[in-house]
């Protein structure tokens, strides 16, 4: 039976291919163009992924300070575990602010009571391509005289009162991994407006080593099984295969941390130029999702900043109860529709973050009823354009 991947972007092995033959400094340059042209920044930085994106930033940001007190990043509540994982990387403290349950971004009313004496930098989230309330909180940084890095992994392509996401505060960074707008499997760039900030980056950058060879080879290999697994013919084959271990969310501060490779940078460089048409059909996706299912009872929206014109990584969804909201990831399944229940746990409930946290930011119940609450649909190209009528089709029993 077909089955629809929760995320993904297709990438052909024609585009696999073409990014093994194509020119090295020319694909970089490609790269970085199109990076600068999506954020309207200056200053563009192929990395080895989104997450070695953020502990560079990081490091160059600590670097630029001049301030070894300035020691605590913010950042939300709920959002992926690979961003206090950064922070401990780059020798940073977490501080946890709650967010908003009307966007699932970090709540300004929140962070501008927050205590900003020790504090370094702020990170955005902009989970599932949805922008946060980002002009708000970069009001916030600039009044603190502190740091924002506006992590724009899910929401590349994404904007905000016509600003791209990834643009604001200080400096941004897109991610290609696997389940991100576009994909070369794993992979991310920097991106920043300049000054100080932008001459520590390339300081941090220009000590990375390169990619190796069983890496490069490694990443050609998962993505050919990617390119072919992601289609829905195959994929149930595949996630039958992989047993549970598809989608964790693991906590880890071991990986590569250096340049992308050639073949990645070129393969980059190649879907770079899809970004807009790819993120027209996840709009589509989500706005037929949103209509078909806004009416069901015990299904409550995710509501878009006002403003934004988001990216939709992915589509969720918040289900009150837990196990009504396994219920219907159950019959979704059962539809052949890969919906999930995201990160399984506020930061604040993550043991290897708790441990880091003052008391004060032990408990943060917007995040936590979120991690309890969140129900994410597929919005990629592999999806069908009655994709809303079929995922109400098969809530339909359990609604009623």
């Amino acid at each position: 039976m077909a089955h629809l991947a929760p995320a993904g972007t297709p990438v052909s092995l024609f585009d696999i291919a073409s990014g093994l033959t194509d020119a090295p400094l020319r694909a970089h340059a490609r790269l970085c163009a199109a990076m600068r042209e999506v954020s309207g920044l200056a200053h563009a930085w192929p990395v080895s992924s989104g997450r070695a994106a953020m502990v560079l930033v990081l490091r160059a940001m600590r670097a630029a300070a001049r301030d070894p007190r300035r020691d605590e990043v913010i950042v939300p509540a709920y959002t992926c575990y690979s961003v206090p994982a950064a922070l401990e990387i780059a020798g940073l403290k977490p501080r946890l602010c709650d967010i908003d349950a009307r966007t699932l971004g970090m709540d300004p009313r929140l962070l501008e009571r927050r205590d900003f004496s020790r504090t370094l930098a702020v990170i955005s989230a902009n989970l599932y391509g949805m922008p946060n309330e980002l002009a708000a909180i970069e009001g916030i940084c600039r009044q603190r005289g502190v740091f924002l890095l506006d992590d724009s992994a899910q929401a590349l392509g994404a904007s905000l009162d016509g600003r791209a996401v990834g643009s604001f505060g200080d400096a941004g960074l897109y991610s290609f991994d696997k389940g991100k707008i576009i994909s070369t499997m794993q992979g991310g760039a920097i991106v920043c407006r300049g000054g100080e900030l932008a001459t520590a980056i390339e300081a941090e950058v220009a000590k990375l080593p390169p990619s190796t060879a069983i890496e490069t080879c490694g990443n050609l290999a998962r993505l050919v099984i990617y390119s072919v697994g992601l289609r829905p013919s195959l994929y149930g084959i595949v996630r039958r295969l992989a047993g549970g271990s598809l989608g964790r969310t693991p906590y880890e501060t071991t990986y590569p941390i250096a340049r992308l490779s050639d073949f990645q940078t070129a393969l980059a460089a190649r879907l770079a130029g899809r970004v807009e048409s790819l993120n027209a059909g996840r709009r589509s996706q989500a706005a037929s999702l949103a209509a078909a299912l806004h009416d069901l009872p015990g299904l409550a929206q995710v509501l878009p900043v006002i403003g934004a014109r988001g990216a939709y990584a992915r589509y969720p969804v918040l289900v009150q109860e837990p196990a009504r909201r396994a219920a219907a990831l159950a019959l979704l399944d059962s539809a052949g529709i890969g919906a999930t229940a995201s990160y399984p746990a506020a930061l604040c409930d993550v043991p290897e973050v708790r441990a880091k946290l003052p008391a004060g930011d032990a408990d943060c119940p917007v995040a936590r009823q979120t991690a309890r609450s969140i129900m994410t649909l597929p919005t990629h190209a592999y999806c069908p354009p009655d994709l809303g009528s079929q995922a109400r089709a098969a809530l339909l029993p359990w609604s009623q």
